[in-house]
């Protein structure tokens, strides 16, 4: 049995706060649901295992996003 870790976030800024939305075992996977879920604005955002903060950009690609405050 593998026992994975659901330690990737899909989060959400609302009203001057952020909420999680979801929780995957991947990058690969959260990515998957945003797009699918067409979650492609700035305010959705993905935090991988390592705390990294990752958005969707114009472009529909993965970008690193340096900041969630504003």
């Amino acid at each position: 049995m593998i026992n994975a870790t659901h330690n990737v976030r899909v989060i959400k800024h609302t009203g001057g706060s952020y909420d999680t939305y979801a929780n995957f075992t991947t990058v690969q996977n959260a990515l998957h649901h945003m797009r699918r879920m067409n979650f492609a604005n700035d305010s959705w955002y993905i935090i991988d295992a390592n705390d990294n903060r990752l958005r969707l950009n114009n472009e529909n690609k993965l970008e690193v996003f340096h900041s969630l405050i504003g």
